[in-house]
C-alpha cells in the first residue's frame, strides 16, 4: 500500500474539505459544523478533486489505486487528522462556554 500517494490525495483534496466546511461553519452551530466537516465535506472535496482535478486520477491509477480506495483513505486520514481537533475543541467549549 503506498500511503504516500494516499497521503498527496488527502493534501489535494485539504482545500476543498475545509473550505465548504467553513462555509457551512457560517451558517450551523459548531458540533453540527464538525459533524459536516467529517461526513458531507469529505464527499464535496472528492467531487470538487474530480470535476477540478481530474486529469490526476491518471496519477492514482497508475499506481493500482481506484477511486473507491481513494475515497476511503479520504474519510480515514480526515478522521485521523481531524478526530484530535474534534476533541480538544468539545473540551474548550465545555470548559469555558458551558451554560450552567
Amino acid at each position: 500500500m503506498n500511503i504516500r500517494a494516499h497521503w498527496q490525495f488527502y493534501k489535494d483534496c485539504f482545500p476543498f474539505i475545509y473550505s465548504f466546511a467553513l462555509v457551512c461553519l457560517a451558517f450551523v452551530d459548531a458540533l453540527t459544523g464538525l459533524f459536516i466537516l467529517f461526513t458531507i465535506a469529505n464527499g464535496i472535496g472528492f467531487l470538487a478533486f474530480s470535476s477540478l482535478k481530474s486529469q490526476e486520477f491518471y496519477f492514482y491509477y497508475n499506481l493500482g489505486i481506484s477511486k473507491l480506495k481513494l475515497l476511503l483513505s479520504l474519510v480515514i486520514i480526515n478522521a485521523i487528522v481531524g478526530l484530535p481537533f474534534a476533541v480538544i475543541f468539545i473540551i474548550f467549549k465545555q470548559l469555558f462556554f458551558a451554560n450552567d
